[in-house]
């Protein structure tokens, strides 16, 4: 009798082995197709090993679930509506990675849907389309299991049997992996520095997802803060500026008489002034040249009295931190500026290659008649447009936190060293605009807390047509008249920030208005050139125009020459590609990939029609570094160590010694470690490390070194928005 209801049980269970088979099969499936079709990220033993074993642990928990769960009509249903739902984010994440280059983590991702489909449904439908056989092949495991339903999930009675057969399996696996992980090189994405972007090629969607949930209720852990004793940066001496105000003045109303050039022993920046005055006598013209010029530093912070008066551990830490690096100094640059209105813009999808003397003569204009920028990059924050933006307008490093990003958390933050703040304070009126809808990435919010008065589409930006992507052109004709009159009747100088949108994918001629619009002068002047490449060169075409008509309407007005442009991409055009042919590389003639440097390498702009001559600059420089630069050159009074960039002009360094107050270029790239210097350029994914001609560096040191100090950047870049550092800094009490 024992021995037939011995035999009775274990007949039971094997009615159960299907569904322990089927559902590890089939995440197994999903994660290992997604992998093989990642054209981004690259394939290794552990992230191979590490996706299987978690994907056999969430298959055994959903074959505990829906054996379980009675009655069986229902387990089917639920199981199906799992199985279908998975195969949707899995397509949707497939689509993102090949399309955008980005994965996105399920929080941010239905916080994003209604805006996404809102505003951008017909790129959503073209991608979808265009991977549709990838697609496709995702759908397998669910026919499978529409096949043999009535076996994977019999209608037999539940045994408590199975507790332990499926369950302590999946303890030991998912625990045991977790293990690994967080002691694993890539450590820090699994906790603290946690991104769906750089977990998902590690570890799989279901894992990264779990986490994801996980952290937004429980909160990302708090990146551990450095043992190191940070040493509070004091200047060697108190040095003032020289003859300041006349100087000062000096720069205000002239020009520099030749370029920034590249000394060949030292590599660093060095400005090169023709100060020669025929009238002057040969003995007084040396006096005038040997004189040196002693500039202050851009600091007035007092650290050392926050840190003595601070009792939070973490925010005392940030005071050392901030207060231990060595502040930028004021240049012949600093106030040259000072006084003129500023248009500064973040344009969609824009890159150096769509400058061309011909087809965009007004572009070429401002990129080779005023500071011309030749070692400016702008990263792949792996954030969209968010990240670019947020470098743009903050000089802070832009990351992910929790379920949003540096952006959006920043909204209810103090945030005084934006230019809308900063310039406001001087008296500018501060605009911002936006040619998409208002509140989509939450600019409604995050725009007036910089300091801007700002309007979008469905706030108070009305445009002459409703265009996908809208015209940048329009946005100039709807918005600019008005600042300017404004202006002059008050006397008060502007500053206008724009994002604009008309160099928005898809690049086709059916999607992209912009495209269609411009298609016969783009395919005039590039007839060689593949369909993509024509569109995106067609759809640019609009902000050329945007800027021709900015140009023409400030010179009408008599200020053009008293108005000061600048502007940069909010990221490259990654999704100029197609399946797996890349054109970017067709539209750059550089044969890189989205793991390269040089695919980050991009244009700022910042002219001015009062510049005599053009100013090159061979500083290696990005994002981050636009507002510093920006405070130096209107004279505004700040403290450099408060931002992730630096002053661009700033000369007190040694291009062989690292220091904080050197040039530095952070490509997110592998663990984010790639990076530019004046010394070299060192890129994390192949770990070389090349000079620059006639710098001599110890390699191995001088890359741990940097390193040491990318870290530092980023985990405090991120910890003065969670911990809303500048309110603590200035004591700003909380509306």
């Amino acid at each position: 009798m024992k021995d037939t209801n011995k035999k009775k049980k274990n007949n039971l269970l094997q009615f159960y082995i299907p569904a322990i088979v089927f559902y590890p099969s089939a995440i197994i499936y999903f994660e290992l197709l997604l992998k093989a079709l990642d054209t981004y990220n690259p394939i290794t033993y552990t992230s191979l090993a590490i996706t299987v074993l978690f994907s056999v642990a969430a298959g055994l928990f959903m074959a505990f679930i829906f054996t379980l769960i009675r009655p069986v009509i229902l387990s089917r249903i639920l199981s199906a509506v799992t199985l279908i739902l998975l195969w949707i984010v899995f397509c949707v994440e497939h689509d993102c990675i090949q399309f955008y280059k980005m994965y996105y983590g399920i929080t941010y991702a239905i916080s994003m849907t209604g805006q996404v489909m809102g505003d951008f449904s017909g790129v959503v439908w073209e991608v979808a389309l265009e991977y549709a056989f990838q697609e496709a092949l995702f759908f397998i495991p669910i026919i499978i299991y529409f096949v043999l339903i009535k076996k994977i999930l019999p209608s037999k009675k539940y045994t408590p049997k199975l507790i332990p057969v499926i369950l302590v399996p999946f303890l030991v696996i998912q625990i045991s992996t977790g293990l690994w992980c967080r002691n694993s090189d890539f450590a820090n994405f699994y906790t603290y520095d946690f991104t769906a972007f750089n977990l998902i090629p590690h570890t799989g969607i279901i894992n990264t997802f779990s986490l994801d949930i996980k952290y937004l209720i429980a909160g990302t852990p708090e990146a551990p803060i450095a043992d190191d004793e940070f040493v509070l940066w004091t200047p060697e001496d108190e040095i003032q500026i020289a003859d300041t105000a006349e100087n000062t003045t000096d720069l205000r109303n002239s020009n520099p008489d030749s370029a920034l050039i590249s000394d060949e022993n030292d590599n660093n920046q060095t400005s090169v002034k023709d100060i020669k005055d025929k009238n002057l006598p040969e003995n007084e013209e040396t006096e005038e040249v040997s004189k040196p010029i002693e500039y202050d530093y851009n600091a007035y912070v007092d650290f050392a009295s926050l840190i003595e008066n601070e009792n939070n551990p973490t925010t005392k830490k940030m005071h050392e931190y901030f207060g231990s690096n060595e502040p930028t100094k004021q240049n012949e640059y600093t106030g040259y500026f000072e006084g003129k209105n500023l248009i500064l813009m973040s344009v969609e999808a824009f890159s150096p290659y769509a400058i061309d003397k011909d087809f965009t003569p007004t572009l070429y204009k401002m990129a080779n008649e005023g500071f011309v920028f030749n070692n400016f990059y702008q990263p792949n924050w792996s954030l969209s447009t968010t990240g670019g933006e947020f470098a743009n307008m903050t000089g802070i490093i832009p990351e992910w936190i929790d379920s949003g990003n540096s952006f959006t958390v920043s909204e209810d933050k103090y945030m005084p060293y934006s230019l809308g703040a900063l310039l406001g304070n001087k008296g500018y009126s501060c605009k911002a605009f936006h040619n998409n809808s208002y509140d989509y990435y939450e600019r409604d919010k995050t725009h007036p807390n910089l300091g801007y008065d700002y309007k979008g589409i469905g706030n108070g930006l009305n445009l002459a047509h409703d265009y996908w992507p809208s015209s940048d052109l329009e946005m100039m004709e709807a918005t600019l008249p008005d600042i300017i009159a404004e202006s002059k009747e008050t006397g008060v100088p502007f500053h206008a920030y724009y994002m604009t949108v008309s160099g928005h994918c898809n690049y086709n001629w059916g999607g992209n208005y912009m495209s269609r619009k411009n298609k016969d002068i783009a395919v005039e002047s590039y007839p060689d050139s593949s369909m993509p490449v024509q569109a995106y060169m067609a759809c640019n075409l609009e902000f050329e125009y945007a800027c021709e008509y900015i140009l023409e309407e400030l010179e009408k007005e008599g200020i053009l020459e008293d108005t000061v442009i600048c502007f940069t991409a909010d990221h490259y055009p990654y999704a100029l590609a197609e399946g797996n042919v890349d054109y970017y590389k067709e539209l750059s003639g550089i044969d890189d990939t989205p793991k390269s440097i040089s695919r980050y390498k991009n244009a700022l702009i910042l002219y001015c029609a009062s510049m005599e001559e053009p100013v090159t600059v061979d500083t290696p420089c990005y994002s981050p570094d636009i507002i510093p630069t920006l405070d130096n050159l209107f004279n505004i009074q700040y403290d450099s160590r408060l931002y992730s960039g630096r002053d661009i002009f700033a000369t007190n360094y040694e291009p062989d010694e690292v220091s904080s107050a050197m040039p530095l270029v952070i490509v997110p790239i592998g663990n984010r470690y790639s990076f530019v210097t004046a010394a070299g350029e060192y890129d994390s994914v192949t770990k070389e490390f090349t000079p620059n001609p006639g710098v001599t560096v110890n390699e191995e040191e001088y890359v741990k070194e940097v390193q040491s100090m990318i870290e530092n950047k980023w985990t405090y870049a991120k910890l003065m928005i969670t911990n809303d550092y500048y309110r603590k800094v200035f004591n700003e009490k909380e509306d």
